[in-house]
């Protein structure tokens, strides 16, 4: 542990130091004649070619129509999907009796449904004796 305070602090000083040093540099660079070695204004030359370029317009003309999409493109949502599904009216024919459950279902969920019912607690506040029977 004392290795670890000692290593951190090293470093954490080290790099105190370090970033004071690049701070406190000696060079100091004296400034510059401007020199005049372009013939024209750049900044005018810039200014032109963005107008020009706002300028430009262009003019499409309308192209003829191309029956390239085989389905109606504006019922391709899930909700334009979903009112052809249920619009199908599928006739399927009635299925036969199958008399596969040795029980009786309807009695088995009504004694499950009991047996949920016996195992709610209800809890109720102890009413004071009302005494309204005279005698």
């Amino acid at each position: 542990m004392k290795t670890l305070v000692k290593t951190t602090s090293l470093i954490v000083t080290l790099t105190i130091l370090f970033s004071l040093n690049l701070n406190a540099s000696v060079f100091n660079f004296t400034e510059e004649k401007y020199i005049d070695d372009i013939p024209f204004n750049t900044n005018e030359v810039f200014t032109n070619i963005i107008s020009e370029q706002n300028l430009a317009e262009f003019n499409f003309e309308d192209e003829e129509y191309i029956e390239d999409i085989p389905f109606n493109t504006e019922c391709v949502t899930s909700d334009c999907l979903y009112k052809q599904a249920v619009s199908i009216d599928f006739q399927l024919d009635e299925d036969r009796y199958i008399d596969d459950i040795p029980f009786d279902t309807e009695c088995i969920s009504s004694d499950c449904l009991y047996q949920k019912a016996m195992l709610i607690d209800f809890d109720f506040e102890e009413e004071g004796t009302i005494d309204d029977m005279k005698i």
